[in-house]
C-alpha cells in the first residue's frame, strides 16, 4: 500500500476512490495532509487514514447512502453545538494531550455515534480545488447579480476569473483546506515582481489580493471549510500608487481640440454626440448607453436625462441613480439623438474601445494619463472650480453626500444655474 504523496517536503494521504465505490463516492481522488515531513511517519499516519477510508466506503455501501459535503457540514455545526471545534481524525489525534482528554471525556459521559463522530472526527474536509472553488462561488453569490444585465454580470465576473487564473499560475490548483499563509504571500510577491517588470500599479494585484480572498471566504463559510483566512490574507495589500491615476482635460483643450469638430470627422455620428453628452452631463458611457427615450426629457422648460437604475441593469451605486440638465453639447447631442444611443445601447465597453482607439490614432489624448474616462474628471473640477455647493456637486455626479442629506436635494432649476456656468459651448 503507498498512498502517499509529497509536496514540498510535506506528505497527503492521496487515493484514486476504486470504482466499485464510485457509485457511493462521487470524488476522483481522496487527498488528506498528513501533517508531517517524515516518510516513516506518514507511512503509519496513511495506513491508519486508509483503513479509514476504507471502512467509511464499506459504511456507505452497507446503509446505502453516498459521500456528501453536507455530511461534513452537519458535523462542523454538531460539533460547535457541544463546544469543540470539528477536526478530521488525524488532526483530533495531533491535538494537546488535554484537548483529547477532554473530547473523549464528553464522549464517555454522553456517548452516541453522532456525537463521537461529531468530537473526534470522522470525515475530512470536502477538497473543493481554488478553479471549482469559483465555480462555487458564483451560486454562494447569485444575489450579487440578480439585477445585473448580461453584459454587467460579465464584466462582474471577468475580474474575478482573472484573478483566481493568476493564483491558479502561481501557487497551483490547489484545495482551499492544503492553503497556506505562504502561498498567498508568494502571490503577492509574484505581483511586486511584474509590478517592477512591467511598470504596472498596484491597483490590479490589490484586485486580485481581494478578489482571492473573496472566493476563499465565501466559498469556505459556505462549506464550513475551516479555513483561518483572515491570517491568510493578513497586510497583504499593495501601498497605492497613483503614478498612473487619469488625468483631466483642460476646458481650454476641450473645447478647441477635443470636440471641435474637424477633429471628429472620422468618428460615427453617435459615437462623436455621446463625447459631446459626456464633456457637458459628467455621466459615465454606461449610464449614457443606457438612456432609454422615456428618459430623455426634451419637451420640459428645463430638458434634462434621467439616470435610473432598470430591472436586470443596476447602476453602479444607488447614488447614481439622477436627473442631469441639458446645456450646451449635450442638449445638441440629445436633441440629434431623442431615442438615445441606439447603436451603443448597453454596449459601454465596444463604444470605450471605439473612442479609445480613434483619440489614440488621432493624437486627442495629451499624455498616457488621459483616457475617455478622463472627461468625467474635468467636468468634476469645472464644478469645483465655480464653488458650487458640496450637496449639488454630489447629486450632478451621482457621488454620495458626505453629511444626512435631507428633503429631495437640488432641484432641477438648482442644478441648471450651476451647469451654465461651466457651459462649454455658448449659447446662440
Amino acid at each position: 500500500m503507498n498512498f502517499l504523496l509529497n509536496k514540498s517536503g510535506r506528505y497527503y494521504y492521496n487515493r484514486r476512490v476504486p470504482k466499485i465505490f464510485k457509485e457511493y463516492d462521487p470524488r476522483r481522488f481522496v487527498r488528506l495532509a498528513l501533517r508531517t515531513d517524515s516518510r516513516k511517519a506518514a507511512i503509519k499516519l496513511a495506513i491508519a487514514q486508509n483503513d479509514r477510508l476504507e471502512a467509511y466506503w464499506k459504511a456507505l455501501v452497507a446503509t446505502g447512502e453516498k459521500h456528501s459535503d453536507n455530511h461534513y457540514r452537519s458535523l462542523v455545526d454538531r460539533a460547535r453545538l457541544l463546544g469543540f471545534s470539528y477536526h478530521e481524525p488525524e488532526a483530533v489525534a495531533a491535538l494537546p494531550l488535554e484537548e483529547i482528554l477532554k473530547r473523549v471525556g464528553h464522549i464517555e459521559k454522553n456517548y452516541t455515534h453522532k456525537h463521537t463522530e461529531a468530537v473526534l472526527g470522522s470525515v475530512s474536509a470536502p477538497a473543493v480545488k481554488l478553479d471549482d472553488a469559483l465555480t462555487r462561488f458564483w451560486g454562494y453569490s447569485r444575489d450579487k447579480v440578480l439585477n445585473k444585465s448580461p453584459n454587467q454580470i460579465r464584466k462582474w465576473r471577468n475580474p474575478r476569473k482573472k484573478a483566481i487564473r493568476n493564483f491558479i499560475h502561481c501557487v497551483g490548483n490547489k484545495p482551499l483546506h492544503e492553503l497556506t499563509r505562504e502561498d498567498t504571500l508568494a502571490f503577492r510577491d509574484w505581483w511586486i515582481d511584474r509590478m517592477d517588470k512591467e511598470e504596472l500599479v498596484s491597483g490590479s494585484a490589490n484586485k486580485d489580493l481581494i478578489y482571492i480572498k473573496m472566493i476563499v471566504t465565501t466559498v469556505a463559510e459556505n462549506l464550513k471549510i475551516d479555513i483561518d483566512t483572515e491570517h491568510l490574507f493578513k497586510k497583504l495589500v499593495l501601498s497605492k500608487d497613483d503614478g498612473q491615476k487619469r488625468l483631466p482635460f483642460t476646458t481650454d483643450f476641450i473645447s478647441s481640440t477635443l470636440l471641435n469638430p474637424d477633429n471628429l470627422k472620422g468618428l460615427n455620428v453617435q459615437a462623436r454626440y455621446v463625447l459631446y453628452a459626456f464633456a457637458e452631463t459628467g455621466a459615465g458611457l454606461a449610464e449614457l448607453t443606457g438612456l432609454l427615450p422615456e428618459d430623455i426629457i426634451l419637451d420640459a422648460p428645463i430638458p434634462y436625462i434621467a439616470i435610473v437604475p432598470r430591472q436586470k441593469r443596476a447602476l453602479k451605486t444607488k447614488f447614481r441613480a439622477r436627473t442631469i440638465p441639458l446645456v450646451g453639447y449635450a442638449l445638441e447631442a440629445f436633441k440629434a439623438c431623442p431615442d438615445g444611443f441606439t447603436h451603443y445601447r448597453d454596449r459601454p465597453d465596444a463604444l470605450s474601445g471605439i473612442l479609445a482607439k480613434y483619440l489614440r490614432e488621432n493624437n486627442l489624448l495629451p499624455s498616457r494619463q488621459h483616457a475617455v474616462y478622463s472627461l468625467r474628471h474635468s467636468f468634476q473640477d469645472r464644478i469645483l472650480s465655480v464653488n458650487c455647493p458640496d450637496r449639488i456637486q454630489a447629486d450632478l455626479m451621482g457621488h454620495k453626500f458626505g453629511r444626512p442629506a435631507y428633503g429631495e436635494g437640488a432641484t432641477l432649476a438648482h442644478k441648471l444655474e450651476w451647469l451654465k456656468k461651466i457651459q462649454l459651448k455658448p449659447e446662440s
